[in-house]
C-alpha cells in the first residue's frame, strides 16, 4: 500500500523479448498524470539507468503532498530508430480506497509510530547512555545540584529580602528632610534616586520628640 509521502520507484526494461538489446538514442522520460483530472504531477522526468543492469531504467517518485487517487505513468524514448511517445508504463494508487475515515487515520498513525517515527523515540540503549556512570555531562550537572541547599529559599522570599535590603540601603545612605512649615511637622526619607522611601509625622515638646509613620 502506498500513502502520500512515500517514495515509489517506477522501473522500465527496454530489452527485446528475444533477449537482444536495442540501441537507445533517447533515454526514457516519464510523465505521471492524475487520472480523473488528467493533470500531470510530473512531466518529462528523466529515468536513470540502473547500474549493473541491461537497459533497466528507474525513476523515484516522491509522493509528498500528492492527493489520494489513481495515477497513470507513461514513458517516451527512442530506440532502434523508432520514437515511442507516451507508452503506458504503470498505474499507481495512492491511499486505500477500501479503508476510509477513522480507520484509515488510525492505520496511518500506527504506521508512522512504528516505522517512520522510530528514529524520534527513545530506546533502552539511549536511556542507558544517560546513566550518570556513563555520561560526563550528567555527572557535571549532578555535581552542581548536589551542592544546592536541602531547603533553598523560594523565589518570593528572595524578592522580599531584596526589597528589604534595598530599603535599608536607601534609608542609611539616602536623604531625610523635615518640613517645619506643617503642623505637625513632616519628615521624609528619600532614596538615593530622590524618590520618597517613607514619610513620618514628627511631634515634640520640651522633654521629648517622636516620629509616627504616615
Amino acid at each position: 500500500m502506498i500513502y502520500s509521502g512515500d517514495t515509489y520507484n517506477f522501473l522500465l526494461s527496454l530489452n527485446h523479448t528475444d533477449g537482444t538489446v536495442p540501441s537507445v538514442s533517447v533515454a526514457p522520460l516519464i510523465t505521471i498524470v492524475q487520472m480523473g483530472s488528467n493533470l500531470p504531477v510530473a512531466s518529462a522526468q528523466a529515468m536513470t539507468l540502473v547500474p549493473g543492469t541491461t537497459l533497466v531504467y528507474a525513476y523515484a517518485w516522491s509522493t509528498a503532498g500528492v492527493a489520494d487517487g489513481d495515477y497513470l505513468a507513461v514513458v517516451s524514448y527512442a530506440a532502434d530508430g523508432a520514437t515511442i511517445n507516451n507508452r503506458f508504463l504503470e498505474r499507481v494508487r495512492i491511499g486505500d480506497s477500501r479503508i476510509t475515515g477513522l480507520v484509515a487515520l488510525d492505520q496511518t498513525v500506527a504506521r508512522d509510530a512504528t516505522v517512520a517515527k522510530d528514529a524520534t523515540v527513545a530506546h533502552q540503549t539511549d536511556l542507558a547512555a544517560l546513566n550518570p556512570a556513563n555520561s560526563a555531562t550528567v555527572l557535571a550537572i549532578k555535581a552542581k545540584t548536589d551542592s544546592l541547599p536541602i531547603n533553598p529559599a523560594s523565589q518570593d522570599t528572595l524578592v522580599t529580602l531584596l526589597g528589604l535590603l534595598t530599603d535599608t540601603h536607601d534609608a542609611s545612605l539616602g536623604t531625610w528632610t523635615i518640613d517645619k512649615t506643617q503642623n505637625p511637622k513632616v519628615m521624609n526619607f528619600l532614596r538615593l534616586d530622590g524618590s520618597v522611601l517613607a514619610s513620618f509625622q514628627v511631634t515634640e515638646d520640651s522633654n521629648s520628640a517622636a516620629r509616627t509613620r504616615l
